[in-house]
């Protein structure tokens, strides 16, 4: 990273991220002062995306934002998608999930598909419903849940995810012990919750989806 501006402190960052069209976000960000340079790593989190039967990274897509690390307000110095082919673009593959007998689908339309691919109870996050979401259209969507309830008794997961134009993405929405423990819930047998997509930079527009949705894990 080379900062070539004589008096401004920049902020590189990577605003998103995707692997073989699967949405993942490296988390990067760091600072470069004025006339500097700056060697860093970019580390793509692969757990998710192995364990999905993504070995080889074939298309890696960023989208860097540079700016004013004292003027969030200002326009970026840079905006730019890339593309990094480590095997050659020519070798380039997008990821295509089969569907499984355990899914259970949620939503399936021309623009987003939301499917429930399995119940697990995590050590560290509590109770997980682990999903896949796709966007087919050329907005980024959010995709959020509101007033959830667990066995009858409100729990909200506060759980959203943010997903590219055209991509697709692995998610994962958790309940902690604790809040299922203050409910004397033991065994998680109905989930219920007013499942939301929409347009993520504009929060007037009509909404893709909003209709109450029932799990029976």
């Amino acid at each position: 990273l080379e900062n070539k501006s004589d008096e401004k402190t920049y902020m590189f960052s990577i605003q998103s991220g995707a692997v073989n069209g699967v949405d993942c976000d490296p988390l990067f960000a760091t600072e470069v002062a004025p006339g500097k340079k700056s060697k860093n790593d970019i580390n793509f989190m692969d757990n998710v995306l192995v364990n999905n039967g993504i070995i080889e990274f074939t298309d890696i897509e960023m989208t860097f934002k540079v700016y004013d690390s004292n003027d969030w307000t200002a326009d970026p110095v840079a905006l730019e998608t890339v593309h990094v082919y480590p095997y050659g673009e020519e070798k380039a593959t997008t990821f295509m999930r089969e569907s499984q007998s355990t899914d259970t689908v949620l939503f399936d339309d021309g623009n987003v598909s939301v499917i429930v691919i399995g119940y697990t109870n995590d050590q560290v996050w509590g109770y997980t419903v682990s999903l896949y979401l796709a966007n087919k259209t050329d907005k980024t969507l959010m995709y959020s849940v509101d007033e959830a309830s667990v066995n009858g008794y409100m729990a909200d997961p506060f759980w959203s995810k943010e997903v590219q134009p055209g991509k697709v993405a692995f998610t994962s929405m958790s309940w902690f012990d604790t809040t299922l423990e203050e409910n004397d819930i033991i065994e998680v047998e109905e989930i219920e919750m007013l499942f939301k997509v929409y347009d993520s930079n504009d929060w007037m527009a009509d909404k893709l989806i909003e209709k109450t949705v029932t799990l029976k894990p």
